[in-house]
């Protein structure tokens, strides 16, 4: 009975909560994208300026990688410097590709005639053409003293390098550009000097004198430019640095609703300046502004990256400023807010009834903070439907309405406000909104699941369908329909209905596997679920459903649509019957699964051993023995003749070896055997627990006994009781001690030449020995057997025990 090897297998998908783990989360960090249900797209508000700051609590941005780059932006104006003489795209090279040397050749070829000697590249380009026409010496003299400042300034080549801190040369250049800023003649070429001063005082550390500058030769400077937000978010870096931290978050909120470009790095810089969740740091910043938009500004800033309830702000927000842009995108954080606060714990009580944790709270339909939640859901719906009245995108206010609704389980208005938006012009985002959310009504207003029902959500699946293989959001919309809305509906349908949950969260992995590319935290579960934890007789109410010849057309795409087919559903019914010894009925099942299904992967490596082999000690591992291969319906076949056989014998040797037989096959099939994949799908050494007292405590099986192996045991007394034959009657007697020793208690665990293990060891035999008797029996009863000197050389169990008696 030594210990077999430690392996783990698993066979099909993750063990996970059936039918769907709502949060979409296997382990490890949930998918910031999709860790809650949801069907309001992140892109319905239009505003595709702020895409990084969609709802999620799982990062500090939703997406940090699609934001104008604030080189191209200046570089971008000496187009418009040059009246349009030279492409965008030829200014970005010229300003940010060329190097010092070339633009130092250039200068000294139009200064003092030398030879041209720079690369084609930089010949050909049209804004070198322009500096050669109009010989404009200030305008290139300026580029080469921004060459000159650009090390200490910017970062190298990993960006989270810090720019070079030689403070002498840079208040070398500092002096250099206060002289050459006031001789400047153009207001064009000015403010980039001053640009280029503010900035070397900035990480020269130089705060106060950063701050000076820019009242003085930035904000006297008239010229429309990027650089005037970027000089004032250098001068508010600086008020951070020097404790003036209110103010600086004011001038940061300023500047993200103002401009495109480092809109992210102006975020970050205000959350660093103050604290959202404290009313106090929104007191102190909000007593800098001067005009209904700057509060406005103010309270979106503290609202963005909150992630409990804005109602409050974005009631002074439309108070302050209801035409402010930032409203769409607030609103829809808000309704994400309430997707994960109360449509997930919703629809996971419904179906899975269990309560849900958002963050470290623990929510279920009936606490304080779910309640608090869904009533904001009613006022977020009046809310968007004012706003409707007041301004520009009435379409997107009336469908958020409608949507909060949904999300509240208030539909009583839902279909007048899809009918008020449907009035308006919306865009191709907003009309498909609208046709999501007129799907959720269709489902959440139906009260019963009937034929009716079904066809008419076709046109919508087959839209969703078409609109899954090009957006990937709308294709985790399309996974969620039917691992979460119509999974419940079907769960708590009528008898005949609900079987069709299973059907759903078959094509939610389905659509998963095949349209949901980026996402992780969910995983493909239904056919594992299926092996593992649904009884027989739903296994059958299914396959009768499968195999009906009067499938309407919904229930005919589900069937088409779902990760299983006829012959999973057919082996998982047999199995669910053969687990429970039930083998007439297992082999009805297994008679149509072909014999090809179980030559393939894992069968092919799990059921390769004999499942009748008779090894003393317990493997894994192929045997001499293993000289004949079974499928399930040979094996349960032969349990099935050996039953009969065992009954029918008259003689009680030729019973005895039946009852044998029989104990080998149960054995064999359990946890403990070598053929385990006969009843399970998968096998992990940390599987079974140890507790002789509750059989309960044994894994997840529908079959305890797959781990108590009582069956084997009995059958293996049996044999013994039937025979007469001293060596068979102790072999019999030691593998029912090898199938009572799976119960009895943990082993202790191995150390190395440790006398403290050796003792632990030993009590454990003797404890064993005291409850049972088997190995007192062998060692007086049968010690001159052939079998009992084969047992007492391979089972160091038996041995250590022998040992301590003499």
């Amino acid at each position: 009975m030594n210990l077999r090897p430690f392996i783990t297998v698993f066979v099909g998908s993750f063990l996970l909560l059936f039918p769907y783990n709502i949060i979409g989360c296997a382990g490890g960090d949930a998918d910031p994208y999709d860790y809650f249900v949801s069907f309001f797209h992140p892109e319905v508000s239009g505003d595709t300026d702020n895409k990084a700051f969609v709802y999620t609590d799982y990062r500090f941005l939703y997406d940090a990688t699609d934001e104008p780059d604030a080189a191209k932006a200046t570089s971008s104006e000496w187009s418009g410097y040059a009246s349009g003489k030279f492409s965008t795209d030829e200014a970005y090279r010229f300003v940010c590709e060329f190097g010092l040397k070339d633009i130092n050749a250039l200068y000294y070829h139009i200064e003092k005639k030398q030879p041209l000697k720079i690369p084609d590249s930089v010949k050909k380009n049209a804004m070198t053409q322009f500096f050669l026409e109009q010989k404009d010496l200030e305008a290139l003299g300026y580029l080469i003293y921004a060459k000159k400042v650009e090390p200490f300034v910017v970062g190298g080549w990993n960006s989270w390098d810090m720019p070079e801190k030689d403070t002498v040369k840079m208040m070398g250049l500092i002096k250099n550009g206060l002289q050459l800023h006031a001789v400047a003649k153009s207001d064009f070429v000015k403010l980039r000097y001053a640009y280029q001063i503010v900035r070397l005082a900035h990480y020269s550390n130089k705060f106060l004198d950063c701050i000076k500058w820019y009242d003085e030769l930035i904000q006297p400077n008239k010229t429309k430019s990027v650089l005037q937000d970027l000089s004032l978010s250098l001068k508010a870096g600086a008020l951070q640095h020097i404790g003036k931290r209110y103010e600086a978050a004011f001038l940061f909120s300023q500047l993200f609703m103002n401009n495109k470009v480092k809109k992210i790095s102006n975020y970050k810089s205000f959350d660093f300046s103050v604290d959202q969740f404290k009313e106090e740091d929104r007191t102190k910043t909000l007593a800098y502004a001067k005009t209904n938009t700057e509060k406005a500004n103010v309270y979106a800033l503290f609202s963005i990256g909150n992630s409990k309830s804005s109602m409050a702000a974005l009631q002074q927000i439309k108070s302050l400023d209801p035409g402010s842009g930032i409203l769409p995108v607030l609103i829809t954080r808000e309704i994400n807010k309430l997707e994960e606060q109360v449509l997930t714990p919703y629809l996971r009580q419904s179906i899975n009834k269990e309560n849900k944790y958002v963050g470290y709270t623990e929510l279920n339909i009936n606490s304080e903070q779910y309640l608090t939640w869904k009533k904001e859901c009613k006022e977020l719906s009046q809310f968007c439907q004012d706003m409707a009245t007041r301004t520009g995108k009435r379409g997107f206010y009336f469908i958020a309405a409608a949507y909060c609704s949904i999300i509240s389980g208030d539909l009583s208005n839902v279909k007048t406000l899809l009918e008020k938006a449907q009035a308006q012009p919306l865009t191709a985002m907003e009309k498909d909104q609208w046709q999501l959310t007129q799907l959720l009504l269709t489902i959440n207003a139906k009260q019963t699941i009937d034929e009716q029902f079904e066809k008419d959500l076709m046109p919508s699946i087959n839209w969703m369908e078409k609109k899954a293989k090009t957006d990937p959001v709308f294709a985790k919309f399309y996974r969620r329909l039917f691992a979460d809305l119509l999974a419940m509906k079907y769960k708590v349908a009528n008898d005949k209905q609900s079987v069709k949950y299973i059907l759903c969260s078959g094509v939610a992995d389905r659509i998963n596997e095949m349209y949901v590319k980026d996402s992780y935290g969910y995983y493909g579960q239904t056919l594992f679920t299926l092996r593992k934890f649904v009884p027989a007789q739903q296994v059958e109410e299914l396959i009768k459903l499968v195999e009906s010849k009067s499938l309407n057309p919904f229930e005919q795409f589900m069937v088409k649509n779902s990760t299983f087919d006829r012959d999973d559903l057919n082996d998982i019914a047999g199995t669910a019957w053969l687990r429970q010894y039930k083998f007439p009925e297992a082999e009805k099942w297994f008679k149509k699964v072909p014999a090809s299904y179980y030559k393939k992967e894992p069968f092919k490596t799990y059921m390769a051993a004999n499942p009748f082999a008779d090894l003393l000690m317990d493997t894994h591992r192929p045997t001499r023995q293993d000289t004949a291969v079974y499928t399930k319906l040979s094996f349960t076949q032969k349990m099935m003749k050996l039953e009969k056989e065992a009954t029918a014998a008259s003689d009680k040797e030729q019973k005895a070896k039946f009852y044998y037989e029989l104990a080998k096959g149960f054995y064999h099939m359990s946890y403990w055997g070598n053929s385990w994949l006969l009843a399970e799908y998968s096998w992990s050494s940390s599987e079974a627990g140890y507790d002789n007292k509750d059989s309960s405590s044994f894994g997840n099986s529908q079959n305890p006994d797959y781990y108590l192996v009582n069956k084997s045991k009995d059958y293996y007394l049996m044999a013994s009781s039937n025979t007469i034959n001293q060596n068979f009657k102790a072999r019999c007697i030691y593998m029912a001690a090898k199938c009572e020793q799976k119960k009895y208690g943990e082993m202790p665990y191995y150390y190395e030449n440790s006398a403290e293990y050796k003792s632990k060891v030993m009590n454990w035999i003797n404890a064993f020995d005291r409850s049972t008797k088997y190995y007192t029996i062998l060692q007086k009863q049968y010690s001159n057997t052939a079998f009992y000197k084969e047992a007492f050389s391979t089972c160091s169990y038996l041995k250590d025990f022998v040992n301590s008696r003499r």
